[in-house]
């Protein structure tokens, strides 16, 4: 069965709060995702290379896979969770200059 999957782009507000937004990204929004979003079976996090450095904050990618195909459930559920306040938030996460994107892949067969 093919995995689909979604991304999630995210920056820290600036480069001193970097430590801060991996700290609450790890420990507190990854488990918070996994629990309200079902069908999640693996997350990796990534940092864009080039990204950051004296020019400002890294750029992170965070991979969520999802069991089968059909991410629309995963979607419907990111949204609520959202919506419900069940996603604690962080003031260290950009949310205008670099905003956060989601994204959900579907494979191509």
């Amino acid at each position: 069965m093919s995995t689909a999957m979604f991304l999630a782009w995210t920056s820290p507000v600036s480069v001193e709060a970097e430590d801060e937004f991996n700290e609450w990204y790890t420990n507190t929004h990854v488990p918070q995702v996994r629990e309200h979003v079902p069908g999640i079976t693996d997350v990796q996090r990534y940092t864009v290379l080039g990204s950051g450095g004296e020019s400002g904050p890294r750029r992170y990618v965070c991979c969520y896979m999802l069991e089968g195909s059909d991410p629309a459930a995963a979607a419907t559920a990111l949204a609520a969770a959202s919506k419900n306040g069940l996603l604690d938030m962080t003031p260290a996460m950009d949310m205008t200059g670099m905003a956060p994107e989601v994204h959900f892949l579907t494979p191509v067969e």
